[in-house]
């Protein structure tokens, strides 16, 4: 009963009512207390453990059923997902924002570099965007890294649908252990399939979207619908070229190269190992910040770590070895390979070197509003020859510029100082490009996109201009010559020039003055009639004005457009006496179109690509029927170039130009009798060196075999070129060149190559140095001065590597076409351009001639006094001839 349950009172009770109350009072209520103590809580426990209990084995029930309808749920999900989404498709679409599938539906779907090859297939340069990606197109072809992708990423690959509920499961168990601290995994969830799906929600930056419960739902909707799209090996194609490795890279083949240089289908076990285990930590291995103060320790640890991964990798491999086939002797040697790894230097796999680069950036410019570069995966096939590449930049940047700032070591625009070369066969094909004396500091390729004065340079186009003008009255004669050699011979004959003081009005009320010559101490200041061959080779400036006029400006102005000088409407060749001596500006590269004068006549574009390629196939060439022909890596559909002149006037002009090199004074001749590179030919420093060091430094191209000491140097063969050097109305020198021409072996008259040397500062008002007569305080800076001892190294490196220069070897045409396979001197006349009319009335005033108006002399400014010649202070000759350089051009 319960103790304290009231009872009824009786008759008895209320009439003894206070004798009880003493009787409780004294014992009852202990009795009570007691009865609760050891009956009454007992029992009220038991009784509230039994209602726990029997709502705990309720509550457990309903947890066992929910904890297994998630399970399930989780489980099928993606059977319920998909079930949903064939059912409501447009439905979950709008809801959440669905992305279609259609663009990773095709195999370009991921951005591609372009690759830059040489002829023989070597790379040498890329175009990318800021993802550095190399596609992967043929699976079987790299059967290591799908199955190191299945044993670490997603081992169950070929039977999901796009989401794996089991791998949700194990995920969600794992970090529910690790967030208790039982030491669960924190892998995701996330298949192949989810992580391509993620790619199409990447926002304009190609960050990923942010990771949401609605994100999470879209992408495993989204891989679903990829599964239905693609088959399983499609799907690990693109997974394949879609990761991030570090250094810049996407896909495998990119990571490949970057880490080990070379290809994905190259790469042993432990190295498929070590790219597999960057998809989840990319860039762990070169992973350092700014200011950490010891980064060669956090170097060494990111490598240590990046080596557990890899081994993991491997372990999985092992475990999964039924399907990865990887035996027990292999994962072992792997293991220990692994250890032992060698990485290629951080690098972006676009590298090529700073000067090589302007050579691929005019490439980019050319393609950029054509082609998707950066992303289209293109093959593009340049005629670059690597090695002469080098040899280039090295006499640019290492020998030309070098003695210069050598001597002038004081001046304080120096850091305006611009130089560039450039090599290009005789068909067109550029072989190498300097733009600029440093890419990271000057991006502006001053070889392509520049213009500067020519200085005597331009006399190529002065004497061929006169040498066409004869060849035409020579053929318009009577009884021409019928044969190509009777009418040059001819035309040499009367190619002859008046060198003497000549004077030149400036146009209207620009007043006149004198044409001076340039000249060394050992020649006279003007050497009256001589032949053009000794008037080019001296370079005479006279001489040249009067070449000029006989020709007409007019016409050779028409003449060097017609060869290739690009028309511009701010940089056009004016038609004054003076641009016969180069007074206007020319695109450096442009001139390469004086390379007809050496090729037997045909025009010189200059060509940077052979082909670009997609798949094997052109994006350049088509056939008869408009299909793309195969891929043309030597570029050998490009045709025939179109002659642009008679073949006499070539021939002629052959002659003529070796002139430089072969005169006793020729401007040029240092690269027949001697020179030593790197050394500038003026400095005393030469006559301290001794004898055995000179023989053994020099470099020479000789007409005939020449003994210098112990040493032999072997005849040449013919070489041809022009030196230039353009001057300020002060006096100073601001533009210093160098044309050369190589022929070709016999059997390849194409492979002759033309050589462009240039150097100035950034603009006239900041001048190389002085130009005098007789040189000046250090010698006048000529091209001559500067350019003739670096440029015999590349004479060499032809020499040597490129079987050029070789005894016997003479110029020739570029190929036998009909004018010369059906010659007929009564057909075939040369061209008479069309003249360019001159508003300005600049004229010639030549005081020789006759027929001058003695007025116009009157005005001509007093003859400037020649000094007497300074004793020569000049160092000794190096080879057998004079002094390699000269204080003229």
């Amino acid at each position: 009963m319960w103790p304290f349950k009231k009872r009824k009172d009786t008759k008895d009770d209320a009439r003894s009512g206070e004798d009880r109350r003493k009787k409780l009072d004294v014992g009852g209520w202990v009795k009570k207390i007691l009865h609760f103590i050891f009956v009454g809580i007992p029992a009220l426990i038991f009784r509230l453990i039994v209602s726990i209990l029997k709502w705990s084995l309720l509550l457990t029930g309903l947890v066992a059923v929910l904890v297994a309808a998630v399970i399930a749920g989780v489980y099928f999900s993606p059977e319920l997902i998909s079930m949903l989404d064939r059912k409501y498709p447009d439905y979950m679409t709008e809801k959440l924002s669905i992305n279609p599938i259609t663009p990773l539906a095709s195999q370009y779907y991921f951005h591609e570099e372009s690759s830059v090859f040489t002829e023989d297939n070597k790379k040498v340069a890329c175009f990318s965007s800021v993802e550095h990606r190399r596609i992967i197109d043929k699976l079987d072809e790299v059967p290591l890294f799908e199955k190191a992708i299945l044993a670490s990423e997603d081992k169950t690959f070929y039977e999901h649908n796009g989401v794996d509920g089991g791998a949700i499961l194990r995920a969600m168990f794992g970090h529910g252990m690790h967030y208790v601290g039982l030491g669960g995994s924190k892998s995701g969830a996330s298949t192949t399939t989810m992580q391509l799906a993620k790619s199409l929600y990447k926002d304009k930056d190609g960050k990923d979207a942010p990771r949401t419960l609605k994100q999470k739902l879209r992408e495993a909707i989204t891989a679903i619908r990829i599964e239905r799209e693609l088959n399983k090996p499609q799907i690990m194609q693109r997974y394949m070229n879609m990761p991030y490795f570090g250094r810049g890279q996407y896909g495998i083949e990119a990571a490949s190269y970057a880490y080990f240089g070379k290809s994905a289908k190259e790469l042993s076990l432990p190295e498929v190992a070590f790219i597999v285990s960057l998809i989840n930590k990319p860039a762990l291995p070169d992973r350092v910040t700014q200011d950490d103060p010891h980064p060669d320790e956090t170097k060494a640890q990111n490598r240590r770590e990046a080596i557990r991964g890899a081994q993991r990798v491997l372990d999985l491999m092992y475990q999964e070895r039924s399907t990865s086939g990887v035996s027990k002797n292999q994962y072992a040697q792997a293991s220990i390979d692994l250890e032992h790894l060698v990485l290629y230097p951080i690098s972006s796999g676009c590298g090529t070197t700073d000067g090589g680069k302007y050579y691929t950036e005019y490439v980019r410019l050319a393609y950029k509003d054509k082609l998707a570069l950066n992303s289209g995966g293109y093959q593009l096939y340049v005629p670059r020859d690597e090695e002469l590449q080098s040899a280039l930049t090295f006499a640019v940047k290492d020998l030309t510029i070098k003695t210069y700032l050598d001597r002038h070591k004081n001046d304080l625009d120096n850091g305006e100082l611009r130089a560039g070369a450039v090599a290009i066969q005789f068909n067109g094909d550029v072989l190498a490009e300097v733009g600029n004396i440093n890419y990271h500091r000057f991006k502006y390729d001053v070889m392509a996109q520049g213009w500067r004065q020519p200085g005597s340079t331009f006399k190529i186009f002065t004497y061929g201009g006169l040498i066409e003008t004869l060849t035409n009255e020579v053929l318009a004669g009577e009884n021409p010559p019928d044969t190509i050699d009777g009418i040059v011979a001819e035309v040499l004959n009367r190619c002859t020039v008046l060198d003497a003081p000549v004077g030149v009005s400036l146009g209207r009320g620009r007043g006149m003055k004198w044409i001076e010559n340039f000249h060394s101490n050992s020649e006279p200041q003007y050497r009256g009639q001589i032949s053009c061959a000794l008037a080019v080779g001296e370079s005479r400036n006279a001489a040249a004005m009067r070449a000029g006029a006989r020709a007409n400006i007019k016409n050779v102005i028409s003449m060097a457009y017609r060869l290739g000088l690009p028309h511009d409407k701010k940089h056009f060749l004016q038609p004054y006496p003076t641009t016969a001596i180069g007074a206007s500006e020319v695109n450096p590269l442009s001139m390469a179109s004086t390379a007809a004068f050496m090729n037997g006549g045909f025009k010189v574009t200059p060509n940077f690509v052979n082909d670009i390629c997609k798949n094997g196939l052109s994006l350049l060439y088509k056939d008869e029927e408009g299909r793309a022909n195969k891929c043309d890596p030597k570029g050998d559909n490009k045709g025939n170039a179109e002659r642009v002149m008679h073949p006499a006037v070539s021939q002629a002009m052959m002659s003529i130009m070796q002139a430089p090199l072969n005169e006793v004074h020729g401007t040029a001749s240092g690269l027949r009798t001697g020179v030593i590179p790197g050394m500038d030919p003026l400095s005393p420093e030469i006559w301290k060196m001794k004898q055995e060091e000179k023989e053994r430094r020099t470099l020479m191209f000789p007409q005939a075999e020449t003994t210098l000491g112990k040493r032999v140097f072997p005849a040449a063969g013919e070489i041809a070129g022009k030196t230039g050097t353009a001057t300020n109305a002060d006096g100073k020198t601001s533009d210093v060149w160098l044309l050369l021409f190589v022929p070709g072996p016999p059997d390849h008259p194409e492979k002759g190559v033309m050589l462009i040397f240039w150097m100035g500062k950034d603009s006239k008002d900041h001048p190389l140095g002085e130009r005098g007569s007789h040189g000046g305080g250090g010698f006048a800076e000529t091209g001559g001065r500067n350019w003739v001892h670096s440029a015999a190294t590349v004479l060499s490196f032809l020499q040597k590597k490129r079987g050029l220069l070789q005894p016997g070897f003479r110029f020739q045409p570029l190929y036998r076409d009909d004018v010369l396979l059906n010659f007929d001197a009564k057909q075939v006349t040369s061209q008479t351009p069309e003249t360019i009319p001159d508003p300005n009335g600049a004229m010639l005033i030549d005081p020789s001639d006759p027929n001058t108006d003695p007025k116009l002399l009157k005005e001509l400014p007093p003859l400037p006094v020649i000094p007497e010649s300074p004793p020569a202070t000049a160092p000794a000759k190096v080879g057998d001839g004079p002094d390699a350089e000269k204080p003229h051009d």
